[in-house]
C-alpha cells in the first residue's frame, strides 16, 4: 500500500498541470482561419495557399458531385478550378464552434461560386456550408470535411 500515496501525488500533479482551453478565443482563431482561407480562394491565384488549409485526409462534398478525398485529389480540383477563367469562389463564415478540448471544431456560412454554364456563359451557385476542422500537431487549424449544399 506504500504505492497508493505516491500514485495520488502523481495523479494530482498530472491533473493539476492540464491546460484549460479558452474556447471563445479558439473559436475566434478558427473563424479567422476560415476567413483567411476564403480570401486566398477568392483571389484564384495560389493553389498551395488554398490547399494548405486542408488536412492530408480532407474531403470535399458538394451536392451531386463525386466526393474529393485526400490532399492530392483536392489539389487537382483546386488547380482545375483556378485554370478556368470563368470560375470564382468566395465564402462568408458566420460562426465557429470549438470543442472544449480545443482540438476540433466547425464553421458554418454561405458560399458563392461562379462556374461556366452549358451555353458558354456563367452561372452563380449559392450554397450553405459546414466545415469540420481539426487542429494539427503544428497548431494550425485544417479542414477535414468540407460539405456544401445548394441554397434553395
Amino acid at each position: 500500500m506504500r504505492l497508493a500515496p505516491a500514485f495520488c501525488v502523481v495523479l494530482l500533479v498530472v491533473t493539476g498541470c492540464q491546460t484549460k482551453i479558452d474556447v471563445a478565443k479558439e473559436s475566434e482563431t478558427l473563424l479567422a482561419a476560415d476567413r483567411a482561407w476564403s480570401t486566398f480562394a477568392s483571389s484564384g491565384k495560389n493553389v498551395d495557399s488554398v490547399v494548405a488549409y486542408w488536412s492530408e485526409d480532407g474531403r470535399v462534398i458538394m451536392g451531386s458531385q463525386p466526393i474529393v478525398q485526400g490532399k492530392e485529389a483536392i489539389r487537382k480540383m483546386v488547380t482545375a478550378s483556378f485554370a478556368n477563367p470563368k470560375f470564382h469562389i468566395s465564402w462568408t463564415p458566420e460562426r465557429a464552434v470549438v470543442a472544449s478540448a480545443g482540438d476540433i471544431g466547425y464553421t458554418v456560412g454561405t458560399t458563392e461560386m461562379t462556374v461556366a454554364n452549358a451555353k458558354g456563359g456563367t452561372a452563380k451557385i449559392s450554397s450553405r456550408y459546414i466545415a469540420t476542422w481539426r487542429k494539427d500537431a503544428d497548431g494550425r487549424w485544417r479542414c477535414v470535411e468540407d460539405f456544401a449544399s445548394p441554397s434553395p
